[in-house]
């Protein structure tokens, strides 16, 4: 019965993922799940410069970037800014908080479910 508790606590932990990581040598893809018509990437690599996010279908939102040093990011969602939910974060010096990558912490955090190329 616990095995069959934790496994559908699991289930539903991952089924919830709206967000996640997965890394290819120096780099890291970033993947938001959203339905959205547009969604940008901004990060403390390079002053938070908005970058288009590549649209994978079925709600699937991918962006590519250096992954090999920390950094923080947030994205653009459809004109708002918009926050998912990340195991780190802090506030900004303008009140508003970001997301942070910390390479030697952050791990795949993938979704065996969601297929992105």
């Amino acid at each position: 019965m616990k095995w069959a508790i934790l496994g559908l606590t699991i289930a539903v932990l991952v089924g919830c993922t709206t967000h996640y990581y997965t890394r290819q040598g120096d780099m890291v893809s970033i993947i938001l799940k959203k339905n959205a018509q547009e969604v940008y990437f901004a990060s403390s690599l390079d002053q938070f410069t908005l970058h288009p996010a590549q649209k994978k279908g079925d709600g699937l939102w991918k962006i590519q970037v250096p992954g090999n040093s920390t950094f923080r990011y947030f994205y653009w969602v459809d004109g708002a800014e918009y926050l998912p939910d990340c195991r780190f974060k802090e506030f900004d010096d303008f009140g508003k908080q970001n997301c942070i990558f910390m390479p030697h912490i952050s791990t795949d955090v993938s979704n065996p479910r969601l297929t992105v190329n």
